[in-house]
């Protein structure tokens, strides 16, 4: 798990390669242990979102797929809502707006449904984070007003919570918002 976390903060640093050097080791440590469960909840997931961020948007899907059908094979709502959330994200790098659109909501509805704003609060702003990001790339018309409100959302979530680095980052964004 400590693997784990090291990647996550490894790629708030935007250090990629050292990210994936943990994400890799936890991999390894649960393929090893056969612990499927922790695997595609935690360290594919962790590995798909760094794909995407690099751009390798082949292994990332490969990952999603595999994450998707063990959501759908265990039938928990949360690793479904997680798995749609990573579709989303998927289909909004390769600027399918109206996919990655319909997958935020499904996990939005489903993250809703469990109540996960409340227990689950650093995971549910990221999500409106991403969510927001969505809005920000596609910049239509409304998306402006859309992104903000997400990402607002986030940012009072984060502020909540105390997470300095997820603030500034939020408000980065808003920024290009205003620009």
């Amino acid at each position: 798990m400590v693997a784990l976390w090291l990647g996550e903060l490894f790629i708030e640093m935007e250090d990629y390669a050292e990210a994936e050097k943990y994400f890799n080791e936890c991999n390894s440590i649960y393929e090893k242990a056969e612990d499927t469960d922790v695997q595609l909840t935690g360290a594919f997931p962790a590995l798909s979102k760094l794909y995407l961020k690099k751009g390798e948007i082949e292994k990332a899907r490969e990952l999603i797929e595999k994450i998707c059908g063990y959501a759908a094979k265990t039938k928990s709502r949360l690793y479904g809502a997680d798995a749609e959330m990573l579709k989303a994200m998927l289909f909004r790098e390769e600027k399918n707006w109206d996919q990655s659109i319909q997958h935020f909501d499904k996990s939005l509805q489903r993250y809703k449904s469990l109540n996960t704003q409340k227990w689950y609060v650093p995971w549910f702003a990221e999500f409106l984070y991403e969510y927001g990001l969505m809005y920000l790339n596609r910049n239509e018309e409304g998306d402006k007003e859309k992104a903000y409100s997400l990402l607002n959302q986030a940012l009072e979530m984060f502020q909540k919570i105390d997470a300095k680095k997820k603030i500034e980052k939020v408000i980065a964004k808003k920024k290009l918002l205003s620009a």
